[in-house]
């Protein structure tokens, strides 16, 4: 069952709580829509609706062409006391909202063909509520929501209505305006007023008054009142104030803003504070402008502790790109804000990280339920998070990654942001498997000869009293084998600990390959089952040890004896490549499969031949490799399956006659 299936299959679990929305969505005969029965929605449906139920934010969706609709409680009371609630739910958007759809359809549109995202900030859109149609002051975004098929499928509405502020804040204005027009020349209602205010009179802009807390921000004394304000405040000049008091001296035209940075001067520093600030110009009964109001609120405390929210937000971001490990944070509830460029670099993906979409086809199958319950129970109860999974690289390739979150608490104890890190554990997860299968094989190689070897030890000490010289000797014969088993093992672990340390000395001679062959054969067991054909210049000469290289040529020539049975001939050949001495054994055997030839050399590899398993511990031919590149040489394998197995190496070329000095 793919994923989509699954998901439609489990759509109960997606609709499950969500207060009354919840309930009005799961009882809702949706068969009488476009859409259908629930079992047959769209899986990016199903997970948007689990959001929006569950968000304590208002929140509103559109879907489908007909622009079917959604709501969660938080945006119930926008909708008023006997309005558009309940019945909105499952309208298409043309017939719930007739008095806007001029409106608001041409920004459904943008978003719907494909544009960007829209926000408006305290829009006027009246609607119908309470009975009557209403003036309402909005602040909502549009935003598209990807559907399967990869084309947008409808568009999530995330919206607070900001009537009230609007209302509060027309009230205060309207207050002050009043207030100045019919007070502006009693100093006491400004003096005692509880934000900066100040009157500027005539086009010269005359500080007519100017209370005590519009004079701190100034920096100034009561000195000030009755100078025109370019001259009490000469460091305006430059800045945009003078002239925007102008222009609303002249049109009459109130002006204000908000965050305005201004530079202003305290006991002879010069300082940048920020404002928000209202002009207001009082008019006589001709409708000229008389003066201007100038209300303003300091901002300045709260603009920099955000600007040092947001320059710590950067230094982080900065940090976290900087780093090896792939990081990453979420909000409380488990929904990603930011992913460090490591994060998009290692996988390669460009997935929308904010709406948790794509992350389990990043995971390998096998782990995505059991990283999703160690996630769902960190979520749950704010213990930390951390877990071994294997996540897909941008080459396609699986690796396994360490997990780790931890909770970040706010001010009131509750989980505000989940801050984690993925770290590449991939090389070391192999090491230890590598370490725990050699642990398994050492283990499993030396007890054979040493159980064969006790054995052979108890005969023999029960026939010290009735002596049979055959069955004795036979009884020798088998310990020393076991012995020899024994001390191969230990010479091959003793020899690896030296070339990982480092600790590898050659003793070179000059010698001809021929002595090094003769001394090999001598000493390989070919139990009457294969012959060994020479060939080749067995006379050239190498500059080399001896002792390792003979261990390399026996190495070689066991191996064809062991992984190639059937094959009656083993080749050794020795011949002038280049400036390289090049000595090859080939075997008939059943060759070795092309993915494994890579790895022939690895430390704790072991050969197979069609599934067997032999002795060993996977070192014999990792020790031949670091013999090799100690000499300067080469070393490899040419094999085919079905066609044989040729291993190699070189040796810088000596010559044939000449001697070395010492």
């Amino acid at each position: 069952m793919s994923l989509q299936e699954r998901q439609q299959a489990s759509y109960p679990l997606y609709l499950e709580g969500g207060g009354e929305m919840g309930m009005l969505t799961r009882s809702f005969n949706w068969s009488e829509t476009v859409l259908g029965t629930p079992d047959k929605w769209s899986p990016n449906l199903l997970t948007i609706l689990s959001i929006i139920l569950h968000s304590k934010f208002p929140m509103f969706l559109w879907w489908g062409p007909d622009l079917i609709q959604f709501y969660n409680d938080a945006y119930k009371p926008s909708l008023g006391k006997d309005g558009k609630h309940p019945k909105a739910l499952g309208q298409k958007g043309a017939e719930c909202w007739p008095e806007i759809w001029p409106v608001i359809k041409p920004l459904i549109d943008q978003v719907m063909n494909g544009g960007e995202a829209t926000w408006q900030e305290d829009q006027l859109i009246p609607i119908y509520r309470n009975n009557n149609l209403e003036d309402v002051y909005w602040t909502f975004c549009y935003s598209r929501v990807i559907d399967v098929n990869g084309e947008i499928g409808g568009i999530l509405v995330t919206c607070t209505e900001t009537t009230n502020k609007i209302k509060r804040t027309q009230e205060i204005e309207q207050t002050l305006i009043k207030l100045a027009e019919s007070e502006s020349r009693s100093n006491k209602l400004i003096t005692q007023a509880p934000v900066a205010v100040g009157v500027l009179k005539t086009k010269d802009l005359i500080i007519e008054t100017a209370n005590s807390k519009i004079l701190q921000f100034w920096g100034k004394s009561a000195n000030i009142i009755g100078l025109p304000l370019a001259l009490a405040l000469p460091e305006l000049e430059g800045q945009p104030f003078l002239q925007i008091l102008d222009d609303v001296y002249t049109t009459g035209t109130p002006y204000s803003s908000y965050e305005i940075p201004a530079r202003i001067e305290y006991n002879g520093i010069f300082k940048i504070c920020y404002f928000d600030f209202l002009y207001q110009p009082i008019l006589n009964q001709s409708g000229e402008t008389e003066s201007i109001l100038v209300v303003a609120t300091d901002l300045t405390e709260q603009v920099e502790a955000r600007k040092i929210i947001e320059e710590n937000f950067l230094q982080f971001r900065q940090l976290a790109d900087s780093i090896a490990q792939m990081v990453w944070v979420t909000d409380e509830s488990g929904t990603h804000e930011y992913l460090n460029k490591r994060w998009y670099d290692f996988t390669g993906s460009n997935f929308d990280h904010t709406k948790n979409e794509g992350w389990d086809d990043l995971v390998h199958p096998d782990d995505v339920a059991r990283a999703a319950e160690k996630w769902i129970h960190s979520l749950n109860t704010g213990d930390p998070f951390e877990i071994e999974y294997r996540l897909k690289k941008h080459t396609g390739e699986y690796v396994w990654v360490l997990g780790r979150a931890a909770p970040f608490y706010n001010a009131e104890g509750k989980i505000a942001k989940w801050f984690g890190t993925c770290t590449d554990i991939h090389d070391q997860k192999l090491l230890q498997e590598q370490k725990d299968d050699f642990i398994s094989i050492a283990s499993h190689e030396l007890k054979t000869p040493i159980t064969t070897l006790k054995v052979s030890l108890q005969l023999m000490q029960r026939m010290i009293d009735n002596q049979s010289p055959q069955m004795m000797s036979n009884l020798i014969e088998r310990a020393n084998k076991s012995m020899d088993k024994v001390g191969v093992l230990i010479e091959d672990l003793l020899n690896t600990s030296k070339y990982n340390h480092g600790q590898l000395h050659l003793k070179k001679t000059v010698f001809e390959m021929a002595d090094v062959i003769d001394e090999c054969c001598s000493h390989i067991d070919y139990e009457g089952k294969h012959t060994i054909k020479i060939t080749g210049d067995t006379n050239l000469k190498v500059y080399a040890d001896a002792g390792r290289i003979s261990q390399i040529v026996t190495n070689f020539i066991n191996n064809a004896i062991k992984y190639a049975p059937k094959s009656k001939e083993i080749i050794v050949r020795v011949y002038k490549e280049n400036d390289q001495v090049k000595l090859t054994v080939q075997d008939k055997g059943p060759g070795i499969a092309s993915e494994k030839i890579p790895h022939i050399f690895d430390r704790y590899y072991r050969v197979d031949s069609s599934g067997s398993q032999y002795s060993g511990l996977g070192l014999g031919l990792y020790i031949c490799s670091e013999i090799i590149k100690k000499h300067g040489g080469t070393i490899g394998v040419d094999s085919k399956p079905g066609e044989g197995s040729t291993f190699w190496f070189t040796l810088p070329f000596f010559g044939t006659t000449a001697a070395v000095s010492p």
